[in-house]
Protein backbone atom coordinates (compact mmCIF):
# COMPACT_ATOMS: atom_id res chain seq x y z
CA UNK A 1 0.00 0.00 0.00
CA UNK A 2 1.01 3.77 -1.16
CA UNK A 3 1.65 5.38 2.71
CA UNK A 4 0.80 8.53 0.95
CA UNK A 5 -1.92 7.86 -0.55
CA UNK A 6 -3.35 6.13 2.68
CA UNK A 7 -2.54 9.69 4.47
CA UNK A 8 -4.75 11.65 1.45
CA UNK A 9 -7.40 9.17 2.61
CA UNK A 10 -7.66 10.01 5.84
CA UNK A 11 -7.33 13.68 5.34
CA UNK A 12 -10.50 13.36 3.05
CA UNK A 13 -12.39 11.36 5.56
CA UNK A 14 -11.60 14.15 8.31
CA UNK A 15 -12.48 16.32 5.34
CA UNK A 16 -15.33 14.91 4.70
CA UNK A 17 -16.55 14.68 8.33
CA UNK A 18 -16.00 18.41 8.62
CA UNK A 19 -18.15 19.64 5.88
CA UNK A 20 -20.97 17.40 6.91
CA UNK A 21 -20.27 18.73 10.21
CA UNK A 22 -20.65 22.43 10.05
CA UNK A 23 -23.85 22.02 7.87
CA UNK A 24 -25.41 19.78 10.57
CA UNK A 25 -24.09 22.59 12.89
CA UNK A 26 -25.06 25.37 10.66
CA UNK A 27 -28.63 24.14 10.75
CA UNK A 28 -28.86 23.05 14.10
CA UNK A 29 -27.47 26.13 16.07
CA UNK A 30 -29.21 28.44 17.87
CA UNK A 31 -29.41 31.51 16.14
CA UNK A 32 -29.89 33.79 19.59
CA UNK A 33 -26.02 32.73 20.59
CA UNK A 34 -24.65 33.40 17.42
CA UNK A 35 -26.60 36.80 17.45
CA UNK A 36 -25.01 37.76 20.66
CA UNK A 37 -21.68 36.23 20.02
CA UNK A 38 -21.90 39.02 17.54
CA UNK A 39 -22.81 41.88 19.76
CA UNK A 40 -20.07 40.90 21.69
CA UNK A 41 -17.79 41.92 19.12
CA UNK A 42 -16.24 38.05 19.10
CA UNK A 43 -14.55 37.27 15.51
CA UNK A 44 -16.64 33.76 15.67
CA UNK A 45 -19.94 35.70 15.90
CA UNK A 46 -19.14 37.87 13.15
CA UNK A 47 -18.34 35.16 10.95
CA UNK A 48 -20.97 32.67 11.50
CA UNK A 49 -23.97 35.19 11.39
CA UNK A 50 -23.14 36.85 8.14
CA UNK A 51 -23.06 33.53 6.96
CA UNK A 52 -26.74 33.32 8.51
CA UNK A 53 -27.21 36.12 6.18
CA UNK A 54 -26.98 34.22 3.53
CA UNK A 55 -28.04 30.57 4.35
CA UNK A 56 -28.41 29.25 0.79
CA UNK A 57 -24.93 29.86 -0.27
CA UNK A 58 -23.46 28.38 2.98
CA UNK A 59 -25.45 25.26 2.60
CA UNK A 60 -24.15 24.66 -0.56
CA UNK A 61 -20.39 25.69 0.07
CA UNK A 62 -20.30 22.94 2.38
CA UNK A 63 -22.26 20.82 -0.13
CA UNK A 64 -19.60 21.58 -2.91
CA UNK A 65 -16.64 20.92 -0.57
CA UNK A 66 -18.77 17.59 0.87
CA UNK A 67 -18.97 16.20 -2.59
CA UNK A 68 -15.32 17.72 -3.66
CA UNK A 69 -13.72 15.09 -1.54
CA UNK A 70 -16.17 12.47 -1.78
CA UNK A 71 -14.73 12.58 -5.20
CA UNK A 72 -11.30 12.08 -4.18
CA UNK A 73 -11.70 9.73 -1.66
CA UNK A 74 -13.28 7.70 -4.33
CA UNK A 75 -10.29 7.96 -6.62
CA UNK A 76 -7.76 7.62 -3.61
CA UNK A 77 -9.78 4.02 -2.26
CA UNK A 78 -9.11 2.75 -5.92
CA UNK A 79 -6.04 3.74 -6.48
CA UNK A 80 -4.62 2.25 -2.87
CA UNK A 81 -5.96 -1.03 -4.40
CA UNK A 82 -5.24 -0.92 -7.65
CA UNK A 83 -1.53 -2.75 -6.79
CA UNK A 84 -3.22 -5.40 -5.02
CA UNK A 85 -6.31 -6.20 -7.63
CA UNK A 86 -3.36 -5.97 -10.31
CA UNK A 87 -1.24 -8.63 -8.46
CA UNK A 88 -4.33 -10.69 -8.15
CA UNK A 89 -5.44 -10.35 -11.82
CA UNK A 90 -1.81 -11.78 -13.13
CA UNK A 91 -2.57 -14.84 -10.86
CA UNK A 92 -5.69 -15.77 -11.84
CA UNK A 93 -7.35 -17.20 -15.51
CA UNK A 94 -8.14 -14.65 -17.58
CA UNK A 95 -11.76 -16.53 -17.83
CA UNK A 96 -12.17 -14.96 -13.90
CA UNK A 97 -11.60 -11.67 -14.48
CA UNK A 98 -14.76 -10.22 -15.10
CA UNK A 99 -15.73 -11.92 -11.83
CA UNK A 100 -13.12 -10.12 -9.68
CA UNK A 101 -14.12 -6.92 -11.36
CA UNK A 102 -17.58 -7.25 -9.48
CA UNK A 103 -15.77 -8.67 -6.54
CA UNK A 104 -13.58 -5.17 -6.49
CA UNK A 105 -16.52 -3.19 -6.61
CA UNK A 106 -18.28 -4.70 -4.14
CA UNK A 107 -15.72 -4.74 -1.86
CA UNK A 108 -14.00 -0.98 -2.61
CA UNK A 109 -18.27 0.13 -2.32
CA UNK A 110 -18.61 -1.86 1.26
CA UNK A 111 -15.46 -0.63 2.65
CA UNK A 112 -15.84 2.94 1.01
CA UNK A 113 -19.22 3.24 2.50
CA UNK A 114 -18.50 2.07 5.65
CA UNK A 115 -15.73 4.07 6.63
CA UNK A 116 -17.56 7.33 5.24
CA UNK A 117 -20.90 6.87 7.44
CA UNK A 118 -19.02 6.09 10.22
CA UNK A 119 -15.99 8.33 10.22
CA UNK A 120 -17.63 10.84 7.77
CA UNK A 121 -20.93 11.49 8.65
CA UNK A 122 -22.21 9.69 11.82
CA UNK A 123 -19.65 10.25 14.36
CA UNK A 124 -18.50 13.92 13.16
CA UNK A 125 -22.43 15.01 12.77
CA UNK A 126 -23.30 13.51 16.48
CA UNK A 127 -20.43 15.57 17.90
CA UNK A 128 -21.10 18.73 15.40
CA UNK A 129 -24.70 18.84 16.61
CA UNK A 130 -24.08 18.45 20.12
CA UNK A 131 -21.50 20.97 20.23
CA UNK A 132 -22.88 23.21 17.21
CA UNK A 133 -22.34 26.94 18.55
CA UNK A 134 -18.71 25.78 19.91
CA UNK A 135 -17.58 24.09 17.35
CA UNK A 136 -18.84 26.97 15.25
CA UNK A 137 -16.39 29.15 16.77
CA UNK A 138 -13.50 27.52 17.03
CA UNK A 139 -13.50 26.54 13.39
CA UNK A 140 -14.89 29.92 12.52
CA UNK A 141 -11.48 31.00 11.16
CA UNK A 142 -11.12 27.45 8.59
CA UNK A 143 -14.94 28.13 7.58
CA UNK A 144 -14.03 31.04 6.16
CA UNK A 145 -11.11 29.83 4.45
CA UNK A 146 -12.74 27.12 3.14
CA UNK A 147 -16.30 29.57 2.33
CA UNK A 148 -13.69 32.03 0.43
CA UNK A 149 -12.13 29.50 -2.09
CA UNK A 150 -15.52 27.40 -2.52
CA UNK A 151 -17.74 30.35 -2.77
CA UNK A 152 -17.83 31.18 -6.14
CA UNK A 153 -18.37 27.43 -7.21
CA UNK A 154 -21.34 27.25 -4.79
CA UNK A 155 -22.89 31.11 -5.56
CA UNK A 156 -22.87 29.49 -9.33
CA UNK A 157 -24.82 26.24 -8.42
CA UNK A 158 -27.42 28.57 -6.28
CA UNK A 159 -28.08 30.34 -9.12
CA UNK A 160 -28.42 27.68 -11.52
CA UNK A 161 -31.21 25.89 -8.64
CA UNK A 162 -33.22 29.06 -8.03
CA UNK A 163 -33.85 29.78 -11.99
CA UNK A 164 -35.16 26.11 -11.86
CA UNK A 165 -37.11 26.18 -8.65
CA UNK A 166 -38.28 29.59 -10.02
CA UNK A 167 -39.05 28.68 -13.94
CA UNK A 168 -39.86 24.61 -13.58
CA UNK A 169 -41.87 24.26 -10.30
CA UNK A 170 -42.81 27.58 -9.88
CA UNK A 171 -40.77 28.19 -6.19
CA UNK A 172 -38.79 30.96 -5.42
CA UNK A 173 -36.14 30.82 -2.85
CA UNK A 174 -35.71 33.18 -0.26
CA UNK A 175 -32.65 34.57 1.64
CA UNK A 176 -34.06 36.75 3.99
CA UNK A 177 -32.63 35.83 7.43
CA UNK A 178 -34.77 34.00 9.65
CA UNK A 179 -36.14 36.03 13.11
CA UNK A 180 -34.92 34.30 16.42
CA UNK A 181 -37.96 31.85 17.43
CA UNK A 182 -39.54 30.88 20.67
CA UNK A 183 -37.70 27.62 20.16
CA UNK A 184 -34.52 29.77 19.63
CA UNK A 185 -34.58 31.02 23.11
CA UNK A 186 -35.83 27.89 24.65
CA UNK A 187 -32.84 25.99 23.45
CA UNK A 188 -30.40 29.15 24.44
CA UNK A 189 -32.19 28.94 27.92
CA UNK A 190 -31.76 25.46 28.28
CA UNK A 191 -27.80 26.10 27.08
CA UNK A 192 -27.47 28.69 29.94
CA UNK A 193 -28.80 26.21 32.52
CA UNK A 194 -26.53 23.41 31.79
CA UNK A 195 -23.74 25.84 31.03
CA UNK A 196 -24.25 27.19 34.91
CA UNK A 197 -24.26 30.42 34.31
CA UNK A 198 -24.23 33.02 36.88
CA UNK A 199 -27.59 34.57 37.96
CA UNK A 200 -25.78 37.93 37.49
CA UNK A 201 -25.19 37.44 33.54
CA UNK A 202 -28.57 35.74 32.69
CA UNK A 203 -31.31 35.08 34.89
CA UNK A 204 -32.48 31.77 33.18
CA UNK A 205 -35.73 31.69 35.39
CA UNK A 206 -37.23 35.34 34.33
CA UNK A 207 -36.95 34.23 30.67
CA UNK A 208 -38.58 31.01 31.07
CA UNK A 209 -40.96 32.74 33.29
CA UNK A 210 -41.63 35.26 30.44
CA UNK A 211 -42.12 32.26 27.98
CA UNK A 212 -44.52 30.68 29.89
CA UNK A 213 -47.03 33.55 30.70
CA UNK A 214 -49.04 32.71 27.86
CA UNK A 215 -50.41 29.96 29.45
CA UNK A 216 -50.82 31.50 32.73
CA UNK A 217 -54.49 31.84 33.93
CA UNK A 218 -55.72 35.68 35.72
CA UNK A 219 -56.99 33.04 38.43
CA UNK A 220 -53.60 32.52 39.12
CA UNK A 221 -52.23 35.14 40.14
CA UNK A 222 -55.05 37.65 42.02
CA UNK A 223 -55.64 38.74 45.09
CA UNK A 224 -58.71 36.67 46.86
CA UNK A 225 -61.74 37.88 47.35
CA UNK A 226 -60.75 37.05 51.38
CA UNK A 227 -57.66 39.46 51.31
CA UNK A 228 -58.96 42.09 49.11
CA UNK A 229 -59.06 45.65 51.03
CA UNK A 230 -62.07 47.59 49.96
CA UNK A 231 -64.16 49.79 51.41
CA UNK A 232 -67.95 50.61 51.80
CA UNK A 233 -69.48 53.28 49.40
CA UNK A 234 -71.30 55.24 52.04
CA UNK A 235 -67.94 55.09 54.14
CA UNK A 236 -67.00 58.77 55.18
CA UNK A 237 -64.12 60.32 53.85
CA UNK A 238 -62.45 60.14 57.60
CA UNK A 239 -62.73 56.00 57.11
CA UNK A 240 -61.76 56.38 53.38
CA UNK A 241 -57.98 58.21 54.74
CA UNK A 242 -57.97 55.80 57.87
CA UNK A 243 -58.00 53.05 55.63
CA UNK A 244 -55.61 54.01 53.57
CA UNK A 245 -53.34 54.70 56.74
CA UNK A 246 -53.53 51.16 57.65
CA UNK A 247 -53.55 49.31 54.98
CA UNK A 248 -50.83 51.47 53.21
CA UNK A 249 -52.04 51.03 49.94
CA UNK A 250 -52.35 53.51 46.67
CA UNK A 251 -56.03 51.80 45.84
CA UNK A 252 -59.12 50.62 47.57
CA UNK A 253 -62.03 48.54 45.99
CA UNK A 254 -65.43 50.09 46.27
CA UNK A 255 -67.85 47.85 46.94
CA UNK A 256 -71.94 48.44 47.36
CA UNK A 257 -73.42 46.28 50.26
CA UNK A 258 -71.37 43.33 49.46
CA UNK A 259 -67.77 42.78 48.12
CA UNK A 260 -69.78 40.98 45.04
CA UNK A 261 -70.67 44.07 44.11
CA UNK A 262 -67.66 46.04 43.21
CA UNK A 263 -68.28 50.00 41.83
CA UNK A 264 -64.89 51.33 41.42
CA UNK A 265 -61.84 51.79 43.04
CA UNK A 266 -60.11 55.20 44.72
CA UNK A 267 -56.66 56.24 44.57
CA UNK A 268 -54.78 58.10 47.71
CA UNK A 269 -53.30 60.95 45.20
CA UNK A 270 -57.48 62.12 44.78
CA UNK A 271 -57.74 62.91 48.69
CA UNK A 272 -56.08 65.59 48.06
CA UNK A 273 -58.67 66.68 45.97
CA UNK A 274 -60.45 67.26 49.10
CA UNK A 275 -63.75 65.35 48.47
CA UNK A 276 -66.91 65.58 50.11
CA UNK A 277 -67.79 61.76 49.40
CA UNK A 278 -66.46 58.64 47.99
CA UNK A 279 -68.29 59.39 44.62
CA UNK A 280 -66.08 62.31 43.75
CA UNK A 281 -63.12 60.10 43.48
CA UNK A 282 -64.60 57.02 42.38
CA UNK A 283 -62.94 55.97 39.24
CA UNK A 284 -64.46 52.91 36.95
CA UNK A 285 -62.72 49.29 37.34
CA UNK A 286 -62.86 47.21 34.61
CA UNK A 287 -64.20 43.24 35.25
CA UNK A 288 -62.33 40.28 33.92
CA UNK A 289 -63.19 36.58 33.88
CA UNK A 290 -60.60 34.86 36.00
CA UNK A 291 -59.81 32.02 32.93
CA UNK A 292 -58.31 35.17 31.11
CA UNK A 293 -55.02 35.09 30.04
CA UNK A 294 -52.36 36.86 32.01
CA UNK A 295 -50.85 38.60 28.78
CA UNK A 296 -54.25 39.02 27.39
CA UNK A 297 -54.46 41.53 30.51
CA UNK A 298 -51.37 43.01 30.41
CA UNK A 299 -52.83 44.34 26.43
CA UNK A 300 -55.69 45.61 28.43
CA UNK A 301 -54.09 47.23 30.77
CA UNK A 302 -51.64 48.65 28.59
CA UNK A 303 -54.84 49.99 26.13
CA UNK A 304 -57.09 51.43 28.62
CA UNK A 305 -54.07 53.05 30.65
CA UNK A 306 -55.35 50.47 33.97
CA UNK A 307 -53.48 49.25 36.54
CA UNK A 308 -56.11 47.40 38.65
CA UNK A 309 -59.05 45.10 37.79
CA UNK A 310 -61.89 43.21 39.19
CA UNK A 311 -61.67 39.57 38.73
CA UNK A 312 -65.46 37.72 38.67
CA UNK A 313 -66.42 34.02 38.74
CA UNK A 314 -68.62 31.75 36.36
CA UNK A 315 -71.44 32.97 38.26
CA UNK A 316 -70.89 36.43 38.22
CA UNK A 317 -69.32 36.76 41.92
CA UNK A 318 -65.46 38.32 43.01
CA UNK A 319 -63.06 35.87 42.93
CA UNK A 320 -60.61 38.36 44.17
CA UNK A 321 -58.59 42.00 42.86
CA UNK A 322 -55.59 41.62 40.20
CA UNK A 323 -53.01 44.56 39.37
CA UNK A 324 -50.46 45.17 37.02
CA UNK A 325 -47.73 44.48 39.92
CA UNK A 326 -49.29 41.01 40.14
CA UNK A 327 -49.28 40.44 36.59
CA UNK A 328 -45.34 41.54 36.50
CA UNK A 329 -44.48 39.34 39.22
CA UNK A 330 -45.71 36.18 37.01
CA UNK A 331 -41.95 37.11 35.08
CA UNK A 332 -39.73 38.75 37.64
CA UNK A 333 -40.72 36.92 40.75
CA UNK A 334 -41.93 38.61 44.19
CA UNK A 335 -41.59 42.66 43.82
CA UNK A 336 -41.57 44.30 47.48
CA UNK A 337 -41.65 47.92 47.47
CA UNK A 338 -41.13 49.93 51.48
CA UNK A 339 -45.12 48.56 52.65
CA UNK A 340 -44.91 45.02 51.83
CA UNK A 341 -44.17 44.05 55.75
CA UNK A 342 -46.01 40.03 55.26
CA UNK A 343 -43.21 37.41 55.45
CA UNK A 344 -44.07 34.00 55.26
CA UNK A 345 -43.26 31.32 57.71
CA UNK A 346 -40.62 28.91 55.84
CA UNK A 347 -38.66 26.63 58.45
CA UNK A 348 -37.17 23.58 58.82
CA UNK A 349 -36.62 22.39 61.95
CA UNK A 350 -35.34 18.78 61.37
CA UNK A 351 -34.42 16.81 58.12
CA UNK A 352 -38.27 15.60 57.85
CA UNK A 353 -39.76 18.50 60.38
CA UNK A 354 -40.94 21.95 58.78
CA UNK A 355 -42.74 24.91 59.88
CA UNK A 356 -44.74 26.66 56.79
CA UNK A 357 -47.31 29.17 56.72
CA UNK A 358 -50.40 28.25 54.69
CA UNK A 359 -49.90 30.53 52.12
CA UNK A 360 -46.79 29.58 50.71
CA UNK A 361 -47.67 27.47 47.39
CA UNK A 362 -47.56 24.34 46.83
CA UNK A 363 -45.38 24.20 43.39
CA UNK A 364 -43.05 26.46 45.54
CA UNK A 365 -42.67 24.00 48.34
CA UNK A 366 -42.15 20.86 45.83
CA UNK A 367 -39.52 22.41 43.90
CA UNK A 368 -37.48 23.75 47.16
CA UNK A 369 -37.62 21.00 49.19
CA UNK A 370 -38.76 17.90 46.99
CA UNK A 371 -42.00 17.42 48.45
CA UNK A 372 -44.27 15.42 46.28
CA UNK A 373 -47.38 17.35 47.13
CA UNK A 374 -50.15 16.72 44.30
CA UNK A 375 -53.04 18.51 43.58
CA UNK A 376 -53.91 20.41 40.81
CA UNK A 377 -56.46 22.76 42.04
CA UNK A 378 -55.29 24.32 45.00
CA UNK A 379 -51.95 26.70 44.68
CA UNK A 380 -51.36 27.27 48.16
CA UNK A 381 -50.80 24.76 51.01
CA UNK A 382 -53.39 25.81 53.37
CA UNK A 383 -55.70 25.41 50.26
CA UNK A 384 -54.15 22.20 49.67
CA UNK A 385 -55.05 20.96 53.16
CA UNK A 386 -58.45 22.30 52.96
CA UNK A 387 -59.29 20.07 50.22
CA UNK A 388 -57.73 17.21 51.21
CA UNK A 389 -59.17 17.44 54.80
CA UNK A 390 -62.44 18.75 53.48
CA UNK A 391 -62.73 21.31 55.89
CA UNK A 392 -61.07 23.59 57.44
CA UNK A 393 -59.20 21.90 60.45
CA UNK A 394 -59.07 23.10 63.87
CA UNK A 395 -55.92 24.31 66.00
CA UNK A 396 -53.62 21.57 67.10
CA UNK A 397 -55.38 19.26 64.72
CA UNK A 398 -53.58 16.87 63.21
CA UNK A 399 -54.15 15.26 59.33
CA UNK A 400 -52.45 12.96 57.71
CA UNK A 401 -52.57 13.45 53.38
CA UNK A 402 -50.51 10.52 51.71
CA UNK A 403 -46.95 10.35 53.07
CA UNK A 404 -46.36 13.43 55.20
CA UNK A 405 -48.28 14.73 58.47
CA UNK A 406 -49.88 18.38 58.85
CA UNK A 407 -49.85 19.53 62.90
CA UNK A 408 -52.27 22.55 62.21
CA UNK A 409 -50.46 25.64 64.23
CA UNK A 410 -52.49 28.56 63.50
CA UNK A 411 -55.73 28.81 61.90
CA UNK A 412 -58.17 31.72 60.88
CA UNK A 413 -62.25 31.47 59.99
CA UNK A 414 -61.00 30.65 56.39
CA UNK A 415 -57.65 29.70 56.43
CA UNK A 416 -54.23 27.67 57.78
CA UNK A 417 -52.28 30.44 58.77
CA UNK A 418 -49.27 28.00 59.69
CA UNK A 419 -48.30 24.55 59.83
CA UNK A 420 -46.10 21.91 60.89
CA UNK A 421 -44.96 19.41 57.98
CA UNK A 422 -43.45 16.20 58.90
CA UNK A 423 -42.25 13.72 56.27
CA UNK A 424 -43.61 10.24 57.35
Amino acid sequence: MDLYTLIAIIVSILLIGFFAGIEIAFVSANKLSIELKKKQGLYSGRVISAFMEKPAKFIGTTLIGLNIFLVVYGLLVSNLFAPAWNWVAQRIPGSWHSSINVIKFVFETVLSSFLILIFGEFIPKAIFRAKNVTLLSILSPLIQLFYSLLNPIASFFVLVSQWILKYLFNIRMSETKEVFSRVDLENFIQQSKENEQSSEEFDTEMFENALSLPMVKVRSCLIPRKEVEAIEISSNMEAVRKKFIDTKLSKLVVYEDNIDNILGYIHQLDLFKSPVQIKDILLPIPAVPESMGVTDLINKFTKERKSIAWVVDEFGGTSGIVTMEDLLEEIFGEIHDEYDTEEFVEKQISEDEFIFSGRLEVDYLNEKYGFELKDDESETLSGYIIAHHETIPQQKERIIIDNYEFDILNVSDTRIESVKLKKL
